[in-house]
């Protein structure tokens, strides 16, 4: 039995009813998961990080502004990806809102066919973002049961060194050194010192 992946959501934000409406029956009408907030406060007080998703989000609005809200998100190291539509963008708020890494803008009223390639676009990206989240959490998980004999174990095994090499470096017998290399590669899930280097490298970025 397999685990069932949370359903990705696109999240409507605009202070216009008429706009939220029409844009719920839209993505109900491409079979899509939609939840509306009439304010970028709402919004924050309900959205879920882990989740996967985007969310449409109008530029200008009373209170928190579309890009105070992007700004906000990214600020907290949160990745969703946004797409911002607007009735009045001008060029610096749409330079701003690229380099806040919005994946477009469009002019409302927005073209249905544009918004959608965008959602759809969102949405791809959003699942490759959650499943690298998961895949580095795990490497976290792996690297951290290893004993500290493992640790250093691992050290000489990513610089290339032998078994014999390294029973030299570390003061002890060969077999040591298999059976510790043993429990290294299983705890890491790696199948060879390729990937194991791979892996750990990985995980050194993971910490900076």
């Amino acid at each position: 039995m397999t685990d069932q992946q949370p359903t990705a959501t696109v999240y409507i934000v605009d202070d216009d009813p008429g706009i939220r409406k029409s844009l719920m029956m839209l993505a109900e009408s491409e079979s899509i998961s939609a939840r509306a907030f009439a304010s970028a406060e709402e919004f924050m007080a309900q959205f879920n990080p882990k989740l996967p998703g985007c969310v449409v989000l109008d530029l200008r609005m009373p209170g928190m502004s579309g890009l105070e809200l992007l700004q906000r998100l990214r600020t907290s190291q949160n990745d969703v990806p946004v797409i911002l539509v607007s009735a009045h963008a001008d060029v610096p708020d749409a330079v701003r809102g690229m380099k806040l890494g919005a994946v477009d803008l469009l002019q409302k009223p927005v073209e249905t066919g544009a918004l959608i390639e965008a959602i759809q676009r969102s949405l791809a990206l959003s699942a490759t973002l959650v499943r690298s989240r998961a895949e580095n959490e795990a490497n976290r998980q792996r690297f951290g049961r290893l004993t500290s004999r493992e640790r250093q174990l691992l050290d000489h095994v990513v610089n290339g060194l032998v078994n014999k090499q390294i029973a030299v470096e570390m003061g002890i017998s060969i077999k040591t050194v298999a059976n510790h290399r043993a429990s290294l590669m299983t705890k890491t899930g790696a199948a060879n010192a390729a990937e194991l280097a791979r892996l750990y490298t990985l995980y050194n970025s993971q910490k900076r």
